[in-house]
């Protein structure tokens, strides 16, 4: 007998299908789907708004990064990196404070 292949997203909907018919407790449902109540309710909430696509799989990454550099740092970076390859992250920081000292440089560590 082979390996029986399920999608995430048809399990949910089976979890959601079947507590909407409410033939058995939740906490049971939740033991048979072998899910959190926690989970269970979370599935139901975006079912209840999103419909299909809020049983879909969402993304991990954050939505949010604090410590990015800004776009316009990074490319002057890296223009003087590419025209001058041989210089480390040290100098090529003391170069741009030197260029423009008023701006706000990454530490040498984020420029290599």
């Amino acid at each position: 007998m082979g390996w029986k292949e399920t999608c995430a997203v048809d399990e949910r909907m089976r979890f959601v299908l079947a507590a909407e018919k409410g033939e058995e407790s939740f906490a049971a449902l939740c033991r048979r789907f072998n899910v959190s109540r926690r989970v269970g309710y979370k599935w139901l909430g975006r079912y209840e708004e999103e419909g299909l696509a809020g049983l879909l799989d969402r993304s991990r990454a954050p939505r949010h990064h604090p410590q990015a550099i800004a776009p316009e740092i990074a490319e002057r970076c890296l223009e003087v990196r590419r025209a001058h390859p041989t210089w480390g992250p040290v100098k090529v920081r003391a170069y741009l404070e030197r260029a423009a000292p008023k701006t706000e440089w990454p530490v040498a560590s984020t420029i290599g």
